[in-house]
């Protein structure tokens, strides 16, 4: 019997960083190689409109329509039939009581601002195929007083309540199609985390006080309807929904007859300076005290799962699959016009990804080269990091040399016609960016860090390695490929042709393999 499989997310969508495309990729491999296994993405974070969201990416061609998309609090909750809240009937019924105009800021023409005798009572907003997406209410004095918020099919699903002087949540509740609530969340004051969740049923009320003892009680009811399951830990960050324990105590408390629970490893295991010279970060305490009790640990590196198996025994419990990435342009790019000048990083913003250390060695190039830019595709979180990168842009004078692009979701528009990738991580559990420049000809240059790197590129043959924080000879690694544009054009054209080790066919069947011997095995 094929195991139900069920790899877990906090949240799903179009932007979202490597971790996220990782699973995605995993999920959309397995379902296509096994009919007959049922693939789930498990989302555990609040994503009202988690239906539009899947719809959207298998539009997208981001997911295979065989990946089912379920959020865990959905499931605890019971949806009535279809009651679209449309946009053309909800402004005809307001505009009968009240004044009602439309949010100009917002080019998508999708908001609406509504007054009571020149008073600010609620502001709306709709999706693309004009549904209600939520309603805020205000104060007499402006104050954002609660939102509800609504599924696709029209039903209320969520309220949350704001505070009057900070205007954060302070609690939400979550309803059934019959408006009744079924579990009411409080945040810590002045926090987004969560401090307790009230669980209400007929038959059964529960406090929780911890919100991952609250997640492995809602997995247990979820899981409990099928025969054969398989569950994964797939992050170990703290989260605003999981403060106090992360998502491997939440799997491994999981009670189930006929289960087998896998963790992932998507990133380094270690504090600074992230080598196997450091201590072990405590966000991966869990998985390493409790080892005898999973089923598989798999990293994308085979350094990395080559250490924990030397460090923590259990030799058959780890393995190493590595990332995959196909270019659907093949060879496309490689023969581009390249522009002698640009440099592109795709990152987020992110304390590992370093990506101020991109910025201090192109202050570098642009000495040699007064011309050079670089491109840099991705996103931040408008947090005091992002903040100080662009102070760092500004004090170096290359506010005119450093491009913010955003995110994208078609890489050949980041990659194509560059000289080289800077990829300046302090961290990785793999660098999916390596792979994804190298798959367009564009050669990567990258410090030579756990883990990745040294496992995808080859030295001066389809890119370069530099030992870390050196960003004298990495500056001048780049400044090498400008100078010699027929070497440059030869590395990309080898590093284009290196990626047999991550194709989609040993991808698959490393997948395929691991999840057979799982399906019959015995814990």
């Amino acid at each position: 019997m094929k195991r139900s499989t069920f790899f877990t997310l906090n949240t799903l969508g179009t932007k979202r960083g490597g971790l996220v495309k990782a699973v995605i990729k995993r999920a959309n491999t397995i379902a296509a190689a096994e009919p007959d296994r049922l693939v789930h993405l498990l989302t555990l974070g609040l994503q009202t409109q988690i239906d539009s969201i899947r719809d959207e990416m298998i539009k997208l061609n981001l997911l295979y329509k065989r990946v089912h998309v379920t959020n865990l609090i959905h499931t605890l909750g019971q949806q009535k039939p279809d009651n679209k809240q449309t946009k053309s009937y909800l402004l005809k019924r307001l505009n009968r009581q009240f004044v009602v105009f439309d949010d100009s800021s917002r080019a998508e023409n999708d908001s609406y601002r509504v007054f009571d005798n020149g008073v600010y009572v609620q502001y709306l907003r709709f999706d693309a195929l004009d549904r209600l997406v939520f309603i805020d209410y205000f104060s007499e004095t402006r104050h954002r007083l609660k939102r509800e918020e609504y599924l696709e099919n029209g039903q209320l699903f969520q309220i949350i309540h704001y505070s009057m002087t900070t205007n954060k949540p302070v609690s939400r509740q979550f309803l059934h199609g019959n408006g009744t609530c079924y579990l009411t969340i409080w945040h810590k004051m002045n926090s987004a985390d969560w401090s307790h969740l009230f669980y209400f049923e007929k038959n059964e009320q529960l406090q929780f006080n911890d919100p991952a003892t609250f997640y492995t009680f809602a997995l247990n009811r979820f899981l409990g309807q099928y025969p054969a399951v398989l569950l994964s830990s797939e992050f170990r960050d703290r989260l605003p929904n999981l403060p106090k324990r992360n998502l491997d105590a939440v799997v491994l408390d999981v009670s189930h007859p006929n289960i087998r629970k896998i963790a992932f490893g998507h990133s380094n295991h270690f504090v600074s300076p992230f080598d196997e010279t450091a201590t072990i970060s405590g966000v991966w305490n869990t998985l390493f005290k409790r080892i005898d009790e999973w089923s598989a640990v798999i990293t994308a590196t085979s350094r990395q799962a080559e250490h924990m198996k030397h460090k923590f025994g259990h030799e058959s419990l780890f393995h190493s699959i590595p990332h995959a990435f196909t270019n659907k342009s093949e060879d496309s790019l490689i023969t581009d016009p390249v522009n002698p000048n640009r440099f592109v990083v795709v990152s987020r913003i992110q304390i590992k990804k370093d990506v101020a250390e991109s910025i201090r060695a192109m202050r570098k190039i642009v000495d040699y080269n007064p011309n050079a830019f670089l491109d840099f595709y991705g996103f931040g979180y408008n947090d005091q990091l992002e903040k100080d990168l662009l102070a760092l842009i500004k004090e170096l004078s290359l506010t005119d040399h450093i491009h913010f692009k955003g995110f994208v979701t078609d890489m050949r528009e980041a990659y194509a016609g560059a000289v080289a990738t800077l990829f300046t991580s302090q961290s990785e559990g793999f660098g999916m960016a390596i792979l994804e420049s190298m798959s367009y000809g564009i050669p990567v240059i990258a410090y030579d860090i756990c883990y990745g790197p040294a496992e995808i590129i080859q030295d001066h043959i389809t890119g370069r390695l530099i030992p870390k924080r050196d960003t004298e000879k990495f500056a001048e690694a780049a400044i090498d490929l400008m100078k010699h544009p027929d070497a440059r054009q030869l590395m990309g054209s080898r590093a284009a042709k290196a990626l047999d080790p991550f194709s989609e066919q040993q991808y698959e069947a490393r997948w395929v393999n691991l999840l057979d011997k799982l399906d019959t095995s015995i814990n």
